[in-house]
């Protein structure tokens, strides 16, 4: 009996190192991990079809603003006098340092064409006005207009953190983070910062990737200059804080030491 009972403590002891061990080194569970895992299974295929949800975020173009580079393209069959079509930059070799700034009233200066306002405008709109001003200069123009520095900044616990320069004006935060190289396992999915700047005004959104209400929210599609930081898991954080790193192992040590004389008590 009584080699029974000491059996029975040595085995509980043990277990209580392995419940610290594993407590201390305690893996990310798959539901923190995936992505819109609230969606249901039904979408499997074969099923009964996929899963429609209504009422997302519609796209909207955004709006041109102060300090935007815009690549500018006026082409048409009627030459200028050096025989040869008005544009900004060579085909695909385009350089924001060749477009054209949008000043801090909101205008932007083409030659022969002069100063037109863009500001609040999208591209669209904005090429059907420099349309209407150069068909005073030039025979049927054909105008194209795009915003050369549409900028994305992703910081935090991502692939690739930095600068993404989107071809498209529609860009939605999980193309971005896509670009970036997706989220790093040890990221928080659940609190995706967005800072959105509106003229003077600093907004402030949190995203939780997991759920796919996601595609619902109004900033969903990003604009020019928005930043998302990804903010890291605090296990992570936890890891690569030394002092934290040195109190764990005392912690551990300390535990199995104890743990260790109770043994050696029990077996006396």
């Amino acid at each position: 009996m009584y080699k029974q009972t000491r059996q029975s403590c040595l085995s509980f002891v043990l277990f209580l190192l392995f419940v610290a061990y594993t407590f201390m080194t305690s893996c990310i569970t798959n539901k923190k991990s995936i992505y819109f895992n609230d969606l249901k299974k039904d979408s499997l295929y074969p099923g009964p079809g996929p899963i429609v949800m209504d009422s997302i975020t519609p796209f909207v173009d955004p709006k041109i603003e102060k300090n935007d580079v815009l690549a500018i393209t006026i082409q048409t069959n009627s030459q200028n006098e050096s025989n040869t079509p008005i544009t900004t930059s060579s085909t695909g070799n385009f350089s924001a340092l060749n477009g054209f700034l949008v000043d801090k009233n909101g205008y932007i200066e083409l030659s022969l064409i002069g100063f037109i306002k863009v500001e609040g405008l999208t591209t669209t709109e904005a090429r059907e006005v420099i349309k209407q001003r150069a068909k005073e200069f030039w025979i049927e123009p054909v105008v194209n207009v795009r915003i050369a520095n549409f900028d994305i900044y992703l910081l935090g616990d991502v692939g690739r953190g930095g600068t993404i320069n989107s071809a498209s004006e529609k860009i939605s935060i999980v193309d971005a983070i896509a670009l970036a190289g997706d989220l790093q396992i040890t990221a928080r999915r659940d609190n995706i910062l967005l800072i959105r700047s509106e003229g003077d005004v600093k907004k402030f959104v949190r995203f939780d990737i997991r759920s796919a209400q996601i595609f619902k929210s109004p900033y969903f599609y990003l604009k020019q200059r928005d930043i998302i930081y990804v903010e890291p898991r605090r296990d992570k954080v936890q890891s690569s804080d030394g002092t934290f790193g040195r109190y764990t192992t005392y912690f551990t040590t300390l535990v199995s030491l104890v743990s260790v004389m109770f043994a050696f008590r029990i077996i006396k």
